[in-house]
């Protein structure tokens, strides 16, 4: 009898620290700190993991109360001895920042491999920067691949993009387009710019995979509306050349234009030749010198020659 009672007693309890927990994650998601902090105290004073992790980001960010990096970090390490994951995280990237504490880089790694090893995705992510950056611990291509990988196989665009990298130079693996290919996919579904530009320059070389100027030109478009200066570049001269897409000189002259206006030199230079020919625009003298004197300023040796004959053209 005395068992069931406790048995009974004990779910009550536990029902009610998850209904005053949820109570209070609603109340931190809605940016109500006075209630969320009521209660987080009340379960983090007797030892709820989840509770404390909460008290420390707030702690940590001076949400409802003043911002305090020591006692934050305090509440993070009790709930991750805990075993609480995101806490690990929490602990090492201030660690590792040495955010409103003294940076500690070996215990940083040891709490990021924690949180990496129960499968929290940023910090496999900082883990891999790390090793593979090699600035603020010894450079470790191996088992930056690893965490890379870990973190690329849970959607991490940029991990997928990191890993497309090495499996297409051969950097610490060895050397597969198709794996580079599918990697490049994958970050480039999810908007990866960089992924988009790479995937559509490897199309269009046609050197490592079989050449498609229309499956370029799709990829070149997704980067150049991103703002990719480099895509944008590109786009215009598909549509110049007419090459996986119709010919047409006005989308050309306004994909130079845009890449131009970002400050891609060579962009500007046939912005200014397209100027001074009327390609694609009206003529416009005066707009051909500017632009290309831009691509000049910028170092572009063959902007110097076009420029004197823009200026002889002038003259005449």
């Amino acid at each position: 009898m005395m068992k069931r009672l406790l048995f009974i007693l004990g779910c009550l309890i536990s029902t009610t620290v998850s209904a005053t927990l949820n109570d209070g994650i609603k109340a931190f998601n809605k940016q109500q700190y006075d209630a969320a902090l009521a209660e987080f105290r009340t379960l983090a004073t007797v030892g709820n993991a989840e509770a404390r992790y909460y008290l420390g980001i707030m702690q940590k960010d001076g949400l409802g109360m003043p911002q305090d990096k020591g006692r934050a970090l305090g509440w993070l390490k009790k709930s991750a001895r805990q075993g609480h994951a995101l806490s690990n995280y929490q602990v090492g990237k201030m660690l590792l920042d040495g955010d409103g504490i003294p940076q500690d880089v070996p215990d940083a790694i040891k709490w990021l491999t924690t949180a990496a090893n129960a499968g929290i995705e940023p910090a496999q992510m900082e883990l891999a920067t790390l090793y593979y950056d090699g600035n603020k611990t010894e450079r470790n291509l191996p088992q930056a691949l690893i965490w890379f990988e870990k973190a690329a196989q849970q959607g991490n665009p940029q991990a997928q993009f990191q890993l497309a990298n090495s499996f297409f130079k051969g950097e610490g693996q060895a050397q597969d387009d198709q794996q580079a290919i599918q990697w490049y996919q994958k970050a480039a579904d999810q908007n990866h710019t960089e992924a988009q530009y790479t995937l559509a320059y490897l199309y269009m070389d046609g050197t490592r995979i079989p050449q498609n100027y229309a499956t370029a030109f799709h990829w070149f478009e997704k980067a150049a509306h991103a703002e990719h200066p480099q895509a944008q570049f590109m786009l215009g001269y598909l549509y110049d050349q007419g090459t996986g897409v119709t010919k047409n000189a006005r989308s050309a002259h306004e994909w130079y234009l845009k890449a131009a206006q970002q400050g891609y030199d060579e962009a500007q230079l046939i912005v200014g030749y397209m100027y001074f020919a009327g390609k694609g625009t009206k003529k416009n003298p005066q707009l051909a010198e500017e632009w290309v004197q831009k691509a000049v300023a910028q170092g572009n040796t063959k902007a110097q020659k076009t420029l004197d004959d823009i200026r002889k053209a002038k003259a005449q």
